[in-house]
């Protein structure tokens, strides 16, 4: 139990720093060298979700959504991901885009399937 009490701890932290990056977005404060290195914005959405989703996974212990059997934790982040990115076509210093949501949503399942649980091997001495 010690241990998903620190990746909770943990994915807590990262929900500040995600939000903090997405507030400096919509107040265009990052840094306009991110924009223009060519892919760099689709690569830091594909690692910034999939870590979310990675912690998500770990903080909920593999808890799973009722009835269709996925993990809980990277649901919940693409969810939340595929909200965000659709609010953006309502702002008028965001932009809707699809290459993004894709590399969200990307991230979230390779992340979160890199954050699954995995049985501990017993070495033989």
């Amino acid at each position: 139990m010690r241990s998903v009490r620190a990746w909770q701890l943990a994915l807590a932290g990262y929900v500040v720093l995600l939000g903090v990056i997405s507030g400096l977005a919509y107040a265009r404060g990052l840094p306009l060298s991110v924009l223009s290195t060519p892919y760099l914005d689709k690569v830091l959405h594909f690692v910034l979700l999939g870590g979310a989703s990675f912690l998500a996974r770990r903080a909920t212990d593999d808890a799973r959504v009722p009835r269709i059997g996925l993990p809980a934790g990277p649901v919940v982040v693409g969810i939340v991901a595929t909200i965000d990115e659709c609010a953006q076509a309502f702002s008028p210093t965001r932009t809707f885009s699809l290459g993004d949501l894709a590399a969200n949503l990307l991230g979230v399942i390779v992340f979160g399937w890199l954050g699954r649980s995995r049985p501990r091997s017993h070495r033989g001495d």
